[in-house]
């Protein structure tokens, strides 16, 4: 049987074996004509990947009977530059397989100079129990023309699912170009692909409510035991880019044996501070539904928590990660060694890395050893809100701006020329409870009747996508929103203006939450 142990010990060379191989790929003139027509745009609908044939030396093996496309989101480059590509062996190749993978993909790792974040994050990931397609490294040519160094992953398909399940018939669904587990997600593997069940009972549990009865809920249909070990990596590593923390570059799978659902990691290239400070903090509001209804329960909260704890302080101390990452260098650089320029170049970048994960290791040291302290309320439940900070939505064309009228501050929000969204923020740790967030604010240039369409002001927290609040008024209106929290949750506030006219305004001074008192018991 393809893709069981069998295939794993052939590729074993590949990924932690030592082995760099050098690949050639030769596509023929009708084949390059396709790949230069092919264009990725960031923010983009992906055009369709159209596949061409390639043939493959490397090592004195010849693959004839290949298939290739270009890849890539963010990290895209046309094929005249460097990049990305994923390629196919077809039976028919003799047969053969490369060192025994049916899939692999060649990243250029264009958002990551060290070529060592994606390898040391699914190295380590693999030995804590969650599945993760492996990591190594190659040096490539296209038609003769060196490209350079790259990341070799092996593919997400069947013959991965057979290295870490018994039972692969479930459906592997793909969350890595953007989007939670509430969307339309595209299916990679399955032998039933149009039944989503499996994942409509995932959203339906972590949407139970209340909080007292989700963690339960959850146990049914989530391998929780590995997804802690997923998001608790994924804050530890600062994989700000990830499901928990983004809602992103993630697949999950329906493990048919087990009848519950297994998330999997993506997108890895830009850890330990790359985009993001090493010092962020280790609780952060998720972004990722499951992930968020899952530590805003008690028991979720508090085994996260532990996980954190247990991981920072063993499997991945400072020294462990250090010593994993130069065990995988150590193969890129006697692939380099005829390379003065390159080896120089990649030595500085294992010390840069270095840097970075010892600068973050400590950062959460400090943190665990810690212990924060809600906010506090005045006598009279409420608490002022200061210290707002702009973000423009994901088109990027809202613009924020402070003013100050008839002395007072108020936080502007601009529509750009498209339908669009832009917010002022702020993070703020609360005790749990009930509480109301409330503002005044108003609109200007918004058309009637915008509402209908997601046009208005409205406050809410980050992870809420209901717009039932959303307003349209040229007078100061008052808004307001009612959560309530299970547990002690960092939550991120939001004061937010949607549409592709006019503009949204909110008097600072009128930012505040009110704590509530509790509920009165239920006489039943």
């Amino acid at each position: 049987m393809r893709g069981g142990p069998a295939a794993a010990n052939e590729s074993a060379a590949v990924f932690g074996g030592g082995l760099v191989p050098k690949i050639e790929i030769e596509v023929a003139a009708p084949g390059m004509k396709v790949l230069r027509d092919y264009h990725q745009q960031n923010g983009a609908p992906r055009p369709e990947r159209v596949d061409v044939p390639a043939v493959i030396r490397e090592g004195g093996r010849l693959y004839t009977n290949v298939l290739i496309h270009l890849k890539g989101s963010w990290s895209f480059q046309p094929v005249d530059r460097k990049p990305s590509f994923t390629l196919k062996f077809e039976k028919g190749s003799g047969g053969e397989r490369f060192h025994g993978l049916e899939k692999i993909h060649l990243n250029n790792s264009a958002q990551d100079p060290t070529f060592l974040c994606e390898a040391v994050m699914r190295s380590l990931l693999n030995d804590l129990g969650v599945p993760s397609p492996r990591a190594g490294h190659a040096l490539v040519s296209l038609n003769g023309r060196p490209l350079g160094l790259y990341v070799l992953v092996e593919g997400w398909n069947k013959q991965f699912l057979k290295r870490h399940f018994a039972v692969t018939s479930g459906n592997l669904y793909d969350g890595g170009s953007g989007g939670d587990v509430t969307k339309a997600l595209k299916v990679d593997s399955g032998d039933d692909p149009e039944d989503r069940s499996d994942l409509k009972a995932l959203v339906q549990a972590a949407q139970e409510k209340p909080a007292s009865a989700r963690f339960a809920r959850l146990a049914e249909v989530l391998d929780i035991d590995r997804f802690l070990t997923f998001i608790a990596t994924e804050s530890l590593f600062v994989h700000w880019d990830g499901y928990s923390l983004s809602a992103n570059n993630y697949r999950v799978f329906h493990d048919a044996g087990s009848g519950r659902m297994v998330f999997m990691p993506h997108g890895m290239d830009q850890l330990f501070g790359v985009s993001r400070s090493p010092e962020m903090p280790i609780h952060q509001p998720m972004k990722g539904l499951v992930a968020r209804s899952l530590v805003s329960t008690r028991e979720g909260k508090q085994r996260f928590d532990q996980r954190l704890q247990s991981l920072a302080t063993n499997q991945l101390r400072a020294d462990a990660v250090v010593a994993r990452m130069e065990q995988i260098a150590a193969p890129v650089r006697r692939a380099l060694a005829e390379d003065e320029k390159g080896l120089r170049s990649f030595n500085h970048q294992v010390r840069v890395l270095r840097g970075r994960i010892e600068a973050r290791m400590a950062s959460v040291a400090a943190q665990l050893g810690e212990a924060p302290r809600p906010a506090e309320f005045g006598v009279d439940g409420v608490l002022r809100l200061r210290g707002w900070e702009f973000r423009a939505g994901p088109a990027g064309a809202a613009t924020g701006e402070k003013q100050v009228n008839e002395g007072h501050e108020t936080l502007k929000v601009a529509g750009g020329a498209t339908t669009t969204a832009g917010s002022w923020r702020r993070r703020i740790l609360l005790a749990p409870g009930r509480y109301t967030f409330a503002a005044q604010a108003y609109t200007s240039g918004v058309p009637p009747g915008g509402e209908g369409v997601g046009s208005g002001v409205l406050v809410r927290r980050s992870g809420e996508r209901e717009t039932s609040g959303l307003k349209i008024s040229e007078d100061w209106s008052p808004l307001h929103y009612d959560f309530e929290l299970a547990v002690a949750e960092e939550v991120e506030l939001i004061c937010e203006f949607r549409g592709h006219e006019g503009a949204g305004y909110f008097y600072a001074d009128s930012l505040h939450l009110i704590r509530k008192p509790p509920a009165a018991p239920n006489p039943k």
